[in-house]
């Protein structure tokens, strides 16, 4: 499944994945921390790859829609392991 979905987005550039226009007009409610090294990179990817043209929070939030669709069903079922019905 991973390759699968690997092969796909190869056919897009990285650009035209993640740093794409967004629907998010404004930041969200809740902040998030990341490491210093990670706010770097990614800092630098929008500022360079992205031109300038993408808030950091459109990006990151881009990643994460990749990431749930990719891994999905593996959260879901790992969440079901974990989560004992009540009755």
């Amino acid at each position: 499944m991973e390759k699968n979905n690997k092969k796909q987005a190869g056919k897009r550039s990285y650009g035209s994945q993640f740093l794409k226009k967004h629907s998010m007009n404004r930041r969200g409610d809740k902040a998030i921390y990341v490491r210093k090294e990670y706010h770097k990179r990614l800092s630098r990817i929008v500022q360079v790859i992205g031109g300038g043209n993408i808030p950091l929070y459109a990006y990151l939030d881009n990643i994460l829609k990749h990431h749930f669709e990719l891994f999905s069903e593996d959260i879901v079922a790992d969440f079901y392991k974990m989560n004992k019905p009540l009755f």
